[in-house]
C-alpha cells in the first residue's frame, strides 16, 4: 500500500528549508504571468477585500486539514507495548492548487490507557506513487507503482530502502488505476510476482506505409480482419468505441490485470474476460481473485454506484481458466487469513444506487456461498441472531462502499481466529464493526450516539488503526488493541494527539420517525460570536444567527458526525448549519432507503422543510435569514424549493443540480438513476428508449417547469466536465431564469467534474457562496 513508501522513496520533507524556498519561488517567480488588472480591481473597497479575505482564510483553515486514507501497524518484536504505524493522508496545497499524498511514520508506546509518541518522521510527499505494497514473504521488499509524468510509468522493487529494480512500463500499458473501484496492487503468495490494474495498451496509430504494391497483392479474400498499423492506416481497433466507466473515469481506456515478474522484470497484460472490466485484484496460491464489472450494450457510471452488475472472478496468472464465483453487484473481495475463503460485499442489482449490503463468504473448497451478515430491513430492537450470525442491538445493516484493504485482526488470546474489522454507516455516525467468522458474532466497537465518527484504515495482528473526528474536530489517528475473552471481542482505543476544537458545537436532531419517515439531522453552530463571525452574527442570540440548510446528495447517501469542511467553514463565519438526513438516507435500514423510491420530488422536500422549521421553532436560527446549499440531488431539491417555497430561503446556492430529469436521463453516465428514483423500469442489458410517457413523468418532477415561480436569489456552481449531471440543463435553466427576471448568478469551472473537487474550484465555490449569502441576507 502507498503508506509503505516511507521505506522506499527519497523523502521530500514539507518543512525543510528547500521546500520553503521552493514555495517562496512559486510565489515570486519573475516569469509568472501577471493577472489582468482593471479599474474595477483598483477601485475595490477595503471592506469588500477584507471580507473576501476572511472567507478565503476560513476556507483554508477548514479545508486545509489532512484526510487520512490508509494506515497499518506493527508491534515491535522485542517491545510488545511499542507499535509502529505507517499512514497515508491527502492534503490540499493552496500554493500549488493541488492535492498531495503524504506518507508518515510514527512509533508509539501503549501504556496505562495512553499512547505516547516515541518518534515521528517528517512527512514525505508521495504524490507520484500510485500504489505500494510490501511482500508477504519479506516485508523489507516493497513493490511500487510510480507515475513520473502523464506519459511515464514505472514498476519499482525496493529492498531495505534501496532501489533494486525499476522497469519502464510506459509502452506496455496505459495509466495505472489508482482508485478504490478498480485499483489494487497485490503480491502473489510466493512473493515472485505482483498483480496490478492499468489501462489496456492503446492500439497503434497510423504509420508510414513502407511497402510497395506488388503483383499478386489482390489475390485472396478481402476481410475485416486486420491487426496493427498496416498500409499506412491505424489499427482498425484504435477508434472502435468501447466507452468508459463515466464520472472520474472520463477518457480512460478499459482496465486490465497486469502481472509483473519480480526476478525477470517481465510484464504481461492479461486479456480481460469478454464483457468484463477487472479490478481490485487479490492473489491466491495459484490464481488471481478480482471484481469483474459486467457490461453488455454499454457501461454505466460506476463511481458512487454499488448496484452495478458485477461478480467475483478468478483466473490464472496468464489470464486463462476464468471462473465466476458469484454474480450480482459484488465488490471488495478479501481473502481470509486461512486462504480457505473469500469475503466480499454484495448489493441488490438495479434500483437505488446505494443501499444496504450483504457480507458474503465463498468457500473455496466447496464452492458454496453463505451469508455472514444479511440485509436488515429495520434497525434491530435487541441483540438478535439472523442466519446464524449474532447481531448487536440497534444494528441497521452494512453501509460501506468498500472494505478496508487490510481488514483482518487476530487477538493474541485467540491465535488463528479470523476476525474482520470494518466501518459502516450507523444512522448519522460511522461505526467500527468486527465480525468473528468462527463464532459468527458481529460486534460494535465505537460510539453511535453522535459523539464522534470512527473509520477503520487498516489492521494487522491484534492492532487496528482508525481515524476519529467530530463536526468540530478534524481527523486524527487512533489505534486499538483487540482482545478476545471467549466469544467476546473488545477493542481498547488509544487516541493519538490532541486535536483542538474550534468555535463550534453540534447535536443530532431527530425528526419524524413515524410510518416510513426516518428524518435525522446534525445541527452545528458557533459557540459564541468572535472576530470571524462579525459579518454574519455578533449579538450572541441564537435566534438571530443565520441558518444554512444543507441536505446531502444522492439521494442515498448520509451526513455523519465526521468533520465536514464546508459546514465547518460556514460555522466559522457565524452560520448555524443544518445537515439533513432525510428518509432515503443510508444507515437507517433498507426500508428507509426504499421509502424514497417514487417520491423523489415530495418526501425529501417535506422533510427538509420540517428540519429547517424545527430549528426555527427552537429559536436556534433566524427565520428571516435562512439560506440553502445543495449539490447534485440536493441541488435538485433546492431548485424545487426555489419554485415551490419562494420567500422561505433568502438565498439558494446549487452545485451541479439536476434541473431537468428527462434531459439528465438522456445525457448522464447513469441514465438508470432517473428511472430508479421515479420507480420506473430500467434494464442494464436493454436500456429503454426515453418514451414520451416516461419523459412526461420526469418533467412533472423537474424543477425546470417552475422557472416562472423562482423569486429568491439563486447561485449556480457548475463543473464543465460533469458526466453525472451534465451542465447543459443548468445553462438552459440559467438563461430562462434571466429571461424571467429572476436574480440568478452562474459560475462554471472548466475541466472540473461532478464533485467540484479541484482546489481552485473548492476555494472559489466556497468564497462565492459566502459572498452570495452576504449579499442575499442584506436584502
Amino acid at each position: 500500500m502507498a503508506y509503505m513508501v516511507r521505506q522506499t522513496v527519497s523523502s521530500m520533507y514539507l518543512n525543510s528549508p528547500s521546500a520553503a524556498a521552493a514555495r517562496s519561488a512559486v510565489c515570486r517567480s519573475p516569469t509568472q504571468s501577471a493577472p489582468l488588472t482593471t479599474n474595477a480591481n483598483r477601485d475595490n473597497s477595503r471592506a469588500s477585500v477584507a471580507f473576501a479575505r476572511t472567507a478565503r482564510k476560513a476556507f483554508e483553515a477548514t479545508y486545509g486539514t489532512p484526510v487520512f486514507t490508509a494506515a497499518t501497524a506493527l508491534r515491535s518484536a522485542g517491545q510488545p507495548n511499542v507499535v509502529s504505524i505507517d499512514y497515508l493522508s491527502s492534503q490540499r496545497d493552496f500554493v500549488r492548487d493541488s492535492k498531495r499524498q503524504i506518507a508518515g511514520h510514527m512509533a508509539l508506546a501503549l501504556c496505562d490507557g495512553k499512547a505516547t509518541v516515541l518518534t515521528k518522521s517528517p512527512p514525505a510527499d508521495v504524490s507520484s506513487t500510485s500504489w505500494s505494497q510490501p511482500s508477504p514473504t519479506d516485508p523489507s521488499v516493497v513493490a511500487v507503482l510510480r507515475t513520473a509524468s502523464a506519459s511515464e510509468r514505472f514498476v519499482e522493487i525496493w529492498r531495505d530502502g534501496v532501489l533494486e529494480k525499476s522497469v519502464d512500463v510506459s509502452s506496455v500499458h496505459g495509466q495505472f488505476y489508482a482508485d478504490s473501484t478498480f485499483g489494487r496492487l497485490a503480491w502473489s503468495h510466493s512473493g515472485t510476482s505482483v498483480v496490478y490494474v492499468a489501462e489496456k495498451p492503446e492500439y497503434e496509430k497510423a504509420q508510414p506505409d513502407k511497402s510497395a504494391d506488388e503483383a499478386g497483392d489482390d489475390e485472396g479474400e478481402v476481410t475485416d480482419e486486420i491487426a496493427g498499423s498496416v498500409a499506412g492506416i491505424a489499427d482498425p481497433r484504435r477508434y472502435t468505441f468501447a466507452g468508459d466507466w463515466g464520472e472520474t473515469f472520463s477518457g480512460k481506456r478499459p482496465p486490465a490485470l497486469v502481472v509483473f515478474e519480480v526476478d525477470s522484470g517481465s510484464v504481461c497484460v492479461l486479456p480481460p474476460p469478454e464483457g468484463v472490466s477487472p479490478g481490485q485484484a487479490q492473489c491466491l496460491d495459484d490464481c488471481i481473485v478480482f471484481t469483474g464489472y459486467q457490461h453488455t450494450v454499454r457501461k454505466h457510471g460506476v463511481v458512487y454506484c454499488q448496484n452495478r452488475p458485477s461478480g467475483i472472478y478468478t483466473c490464472d496468472f496468464e489470464g486463462k481458466d476464468v471462473r465466476c464465483l458469484f454474480s450480482g453487484s459484488a465488490r471488495s473481495p478479501r481473502i481470509t487469513p486461512s486462504r480457505r475463503g473469500v469475503v466480499f460485499l454484495s448489493t441488490a442489482t438495479g434500483g437505488p444506487h446505494a443501499s444496504t449490503s450483504e457480507l458474503l463468504h465463498y468457500d473455496l473448497a466447496t464452492g458454496s456461498v453463505s451469508t455472514l451478515v444479511p440485509i436488515i430491513a429495520e434497525p434491530l430492537g435487541a441483540q438478535q441472531k439472523i442466519g446464524g450470525t449474532l447481531l448487536p442491538q440497534g444494528f441497521v445493516g452494512i453501509y460501506a462502499d468498500q472494505l478496508p484493504l487490510e481488514p483482518w485482526i487476530s487477538p493474541a488470546e485467540a491465535p488463528g481466529r479470523e476476525v474482520m474489522v470494518f466501518s459502516s454507516t450507523w444512522r448519522s455516525t460511522t461505526a467500527v464493526l468486527a465480525l468473528d467468522l468462527h463464532h459468527r458474532v458481529l460486534s460494535l466497537h465505537s460510539p453511535v450516539d453522535g459523539s464522534c465518527d470512527c473509520g477503520v484504515l487498516g489492521a494487522n495482528g491484534d492492532i487496528v488503526v482508525a481515524k476519529h473526528s467530530t463536526p468540530a474536530q478534524p481527523e486524527s489517528l487512533m489505534v486499538g488493541e483487540a482482545k478476545q475473552l471467549g466469544q467476546e471481542l473488545s477493542i481498547c482505543w488509544y487516541k493519538i494527539g490532541h486535536p483542538t476544537a474550534g468555535n463550534a458545537e453540534w447535536e443530532v436532531v431527530c425528526g419524524s420517525q413515524s410510518g416510513e419517515s426516518r428524518l435525522e439531522s446534525i445541527f452545528m453552530y458557533p459557540s459564541k460570536p468572535d472576530h470571524e463571525t462579525r459579518y454574519f452574527w455578533t449579538d450572541g442570540n441564537p435566534a438571530s444567527r443565520p441558518l444554512a440548510v444543507v441536505p446531502h446528495g444522492g439521494p442515498h447517501s448520509t451526513y455523519t458526525v465526521a468533520y465536514n469542511p464546508l459546514a465547518a467553514g460556514l460555522v466559522r463565519l457565524g452560520f448555524g448549519v443544518l445537515l439533513v438526513n432525510f428518509t432515503g438516507s443510508l444507515g437507517f435500514g433498507q426500508n428507509a432507503v426504499l421509502a424514497q423510491i417514487g417520491k423523489m420530488d415530495t418526501l425529501s422536500i417535506d422533510e427538509i422543510q420540517e428540519a429547517a422549521s424545527s430549528i426555527h421553532a427552537l429559536k436556534a436560527g433566524d427565520i428571516q435569514r435562512t439560506v440553502y446549499v445543495g449539490g447534485s440531488y440536493s441541488g435538485y431539491t433546492g431548485a424545487l424549493l426555489a419554485g415551490r417555497a419562494p420567500g422561505f430561503y433568502s438565498g439558494i446556492a446549487l452545485r451541479n443540480p439536476v434541473i431537468s430529469i428527462g434531459e439528465n436521463a438522456a445525457m448522464s453516465d447513469i441514465p438508470d438513476w432517473a428511472y430508479a428514483e421515479l420507480g420506473l423500469d430500467y434494464s442494464f442489458e436493454a436500456p429503454p428508449e426515453l418514451t414520451p410517457e416516461d419523459f412526461a413523468a420526469m418533467w412533472r418532477a423537474s424543477p425546470s417547469r417552475l422557472v416562472d415561480k423562482v423569486k429568491d436569489p439563486l447561485l449556480l456552481l457548475l463543473g464543465a466536465g460533469d458526466r453525472r449531471v451534465p451542465p447543459a440543463q443548468s445553462y438552459s435553466y440559467f438563461a430562462r431564469l434571466k429571461a424571467a427576471g429572476a436574480p440568478v448568478q452562474c459560475k462554471v469551472y472548466p475541466d472540473v467534474g461532478h464533485p467540484l473537487n479541484t482546489v481552485e474550484a473548492e476555494r472559489d465555490s466556497f468564497v462565492s457562496i459566502v459572498r452570495f449569502f452576504a449579499s442575499a441576507l442584506k436584502k
